[in-house]
């Protein structure tokens, strides 16, 4: 899904971009089903095989909640692991737009479901245009 910023307010450009997340949710592949451990693991052991097999692949997990954060611009996330304490890395899962309400509802230590598409590994495992699946 597309990150569109508009200068002006008015309802087309709403009725647009809710067009725009239909058409996406349409076409968008079916996820991978992966376990949180085995995703986690795999990028711990040998990031180059592990971004054969995930990156820029929709992927689906469920985990612990560990925080519900923002970054330097503003971006909603939250990052979603096993429970471990201290568990390096993590799913860092970047939220959609639509979707900052339902990360607001969630606290650390809450199980959850995300969907999105893997970017790689920078500290921690980059998802982006997460959906929370089930909270």
């Amino acid at each position: 899904m597309a990150l569109v910023k508009c200068a002006s307010k008015g309802t087309t450009a709403r009725r647009g971009a809710s067009a725009e997340s239909t058409r996406a949710a349409t076409n968008r592949p079916a996820p991978k089903d992966v376990e949180i451990r085995s995703l986690l693991s795999e990028y711990a052991d040998n990031e180059v095989r592990a971004d054969s097999n995930f990156k820029n692949h929709v992927i689906q997990t469920s985990g612990i909640v560990d925080d519900v954060k923002k970054d330097i611009l503003d971006s909603v996330y939250i990052t979603v692991g096993t429970g471990r304490r201290f568990e390096i890395p993590q799913v860092q899962c970047f939220v959609a737009d639509d979707q900052v309400s339902k990360a607001a509802n969630l606290s650390k230590g809450s199980r959850v479901r995300v969907r999105g598409r893997v970017q790689g590994l920078m500290m921690n495992v980059l998802v982006h245009d997460c959906e929370i699946v089930e909270l």
